[in-house]
């Protein structure tokens, strides 16, 4: 993908603990494949293991050497029986990363990643996200994201991760474009066949969503049963 500048590329991928379409485990395909993307910060969810994944690989470790990116880690689970969340890694600089519980009762535990990152000499939010997979779940999730959201300074901010929602405009969905009324929402899952727009980009109107869609190279159709999604950001005007 061409870079302009200035401005950032950002991607977001689903890699499903590092377990392809084929049933391996290998988390050196999802390094790979990530470095690929030669973006300056990727969203990743569904990182580590409980009942899926290899028990005591620690993926985020794994990830900060094979692609040499600092992953910095938005644990939903830690413990002996399992070790996973999501995952922001950056090749710019980070400043504050804050994790966000998104967690419901009685649903999957869920979080996400909010860093501030520093490109060009100015300052973007982004925010790294896993939703639920109930609309009343992911409701009470975007009421949360607003919350987060809106007590803070005004500002450039990218909201990207796996909404698990295909309907654009869903009472959550709805309520967040107010706020970010850009977005990018290719056909992203499953890989064997995208049908559903569940990976987004979403930008506020101090920013603009260049050119971007899913990552797609053949060796990326077996890596996961989610398509990364890579968008370029620039600043508007």
């Amino acid at each position: 993908m061409p870079r302009a500048e200035p401005g950032l590329t950002v991607a977001s991928f689903n890699i499903h603990y590092a377990i392809g379409n084929d049933r391996r485990l290998d988390p050196l395909r999802i390094a790979r494949t990530v470095a690929a993307f030669d973006a300056d910060i990727v969203a990743l969810q569904e990182v580590g293991w409980h009942y899926r994944g290899r028990a005591g690989l620690d993926q985020f470790d794994f990830l900060r050497e094979q692609t040499g990116y600092e992953a910095h880690a938005g644990l939903t689970r830690s413990h002996a029986r399992a070790h996973f969340g999501n995952a922001l890694p950056a090749r710019v600089s980070v400043g504050a990363v804050r994790p966000l519980d998104l967690s419901v009762r009685l649903c999957a535990l869920r979080g996400a990643i909010d860093a501030d990152v520093e490109i060009a000499g100015r300052m973007v939010r982004v925010i790294n996200v896993h939703l639920g997979l109930d609309p009343w779940e992911r409701c009470i999730q975007a009421g949360r994201l607003l919350d987060a959201i809106q007590p803070r300074p005004k500002g450039p901010l990218v909201l990207l991760g796996d909404f698990n929602d295909w309907r654009a405009k869903s009472a959550g969905i709805r309520e967040l474009r107010a706020v970010l009324p850009h977005c990018l929402s290719p056909r992203s899952y499953p890989s064997r066949r995208p049908l559903l727009r569940f990976d987004r980009v979403y930008a506020s109107a101090e920013l603009v969503i260049g050119e971007g869609g899913v990552f797609e190279p053949s060796t990326t159709r077996l890596a996961s049963d989610h398509f990364p999604v890579v968008a370029r950001i620039g600043f508007a005007g």
